[in-house]
């Protein structure tokens, strides 16, 4: 561990044995980064790189310069395909640590084939614009440039999600199956590839198409019966002349001709027309079972969205942006702070919040530290910039210097007094008769209370 105030290196204890700085902040923080480092190590080896992506950004919002998080992380994203993600990690950690950091080497590899690192770089351009065509509903174009970034980056996880939502969309079940399954070849537990697979598995016994057997029809000769005569083969034979032969051929030709005129050509016409309509009812079953099948489509593809929706509200709520785990994070950046020596930063991080909301008795303790260790210094400091714009007449300036300050000392009834005639500087009668109403009310024993009482009586 290194010292934050003279950057002495040691090892034991929490203080520094050169300046006697209190390092058990920090000694905490790290212990926690390290923590969620450790856990997703342990799911990037078991090839669960969604769990291991979250693990690993925690880790490094807890420590930002927790180098092998973030190298890690590189890795991880790189093996999902997405190689501007992963380059991005590692360029960050050379700069944190400019010497002996393996991302140098990463760099170097990725960089080495400057045509395949360019190729594979301008498929997330690609990527993007098939999101954009996603979403302007131009399905079939987002499909062609999809197949376009697969093919020259076969690794692109957020591409093979996309272009399977186009397939289950489509109903082409078989492609989105098969993406989905590379899928989870490379991540063994990706949430959505998983929900994905979950809804087609569910969907697909309602769409196979029961099998109809035509059965043959088998016409069976029917016994005669007593009414029915056999007429027995004519003996006789007409005389041979060959003028009567050519005449009944001719008469023959004749009736044939009629007879398919009038019998067989209706008969074949009807068969026809039959056929036809029988085709225009199957055509008609097909689209309003299309029409079917697309409306549930639709509402399935609505009930996903919401789903999605809920998701990243939770995601939100666990990356800290509200509740209890919006405290926890102004807590955390407020220890950052102090750790960077940067006490009324520190201070003016947890100035809105209240000890008692704290979801844990070490976030109370970590707080009161660090309340005590910067909110008084920082106070002041911001009540002599408060000070120094007053002087200047850049009153509005002065007011933001003096809430601040007020902020972090409930106490410092300077800074409201300052704040109050800033405002009459202002000309703004309003908000100076309140905060000298605020003189009176909560500071009725300090000097400025007959300057305040005056004021508002002859205002």
């Amino acid at each position: 561990m290194r010292c934050f105030k003279c950057d002495t290196a040691f090892d034991v204890g929490v203080k520094c044995p050169n300046c006697g700085s209190d390092m058990s902040i920090l000694k905490w923080v790290r212990t926690i980064s390290d923590k969620y480092y450790n856990i997703g190590l342990d799911k990037a080896k078991v090839r669960d790189l969604t769990g291991a992506v979250e693990s690993l950004k925690l880790s490094l919002a807890v420590d930002k310069n927790n180098i092998q998080a973030r190298n890690l992380l590189g890795l991880v994203y790189c093996e999902m395909g997405d190689i501007v993600e992963a380059l991005t990690q590692w360029v960050v950690s050379k700069n944190i640590q400019p010497t002996a950091n393996v991302a140098e080497s990463y760099i170097k590899q990725v960089q080495s084939n400057q045509n395949k690192f360019e190729m594979v770089t301008s498929t997330i351009k690609k990527y993007n614009l098939s999101l954009r065509y996603v979403m302007e509903g131009n399905y079939d174009m987002a499909e062609i440039q999809l197949k376009k970034v697969l093919s020259q980056n076969s690794k692109l996880i957020k591409a093979q999600q996309l272009l399977a939502l186009l397939y289950i969309r489509e109903s082409n079940y078989s492609k989105a199956k098969k993406l989905l399954n590379a899928i989870l070849s490379v991540d063994h537990n990706n949430t959505l590839a998983l929900r994905y697979l979950k809804e087609i598995n569910g969907e697909l016994p309602t769409k196979k198409k029961e099998t109809t057997h035509k059965k043959k029809v088998v016409v069976e000769s029917k016994p005669l019966n007593g009414n029915e005569a056999i007429i027995p083969r004519s003996s006789y034979k007409e005389p041979s002349n060959g003028a009567i032969t050519v005449i009944n051929i001719l008469v023959g030709i004749a009736i044939g001709a009629a007879l398919i005129w009038f019998l067989i050509l209706p008969s074949r016409n009807q068969g026809i027309m039959e056929e036809k309509n029988r085709e225009i009812r199957e055509l008609s079953e097909q689209l309003s079972s299309g029409n079917v099948e697309l409306n549930s489509l639709e509402s399935q593809l609505k009930a996903v969205t919401s789903e999605r929706d809920s998701l990243q509200e939770r995601l939100d709520q666990i990356g800290g942006t509200d509740g209890n785990n919006r405290l926890l994070t102004a807590v955390i950046d407020s220890a950052n702070y102090y750790i960077a020596n940067q006490k009324t930063e520190a201070a003016e991080a947890i100035a809105d919040i209240d000890v008692s909301s704290l979801p844990t008795e070490g976030a109370k303790a970590l707080y009161n530290t660090l309340s005590e260790e910067t909110m008084i210094n920082a106070a002041t400091d911001l009540y002599n910039q408060g000070m120094t714009a007053y002087y200047r007449n850049d009153f509005e300036k002065a007011i933001d210097f003096y809430t601040r300050s007020f902020k972090c000392d409930k106490t410092k009834v300077d800074a409201i007094y300052y704040m109050a005639k800033s405002y009459v500087a202002l000309a703004d009668i309003e908000n100076a008769k309140q905060y000298y109403n605020q003189i009176i009310n909560d500071f009725n024993t300090s000097r400025y209370v007959t300057e305040a009482q005056d004021y508002v009586n002859s205002h």
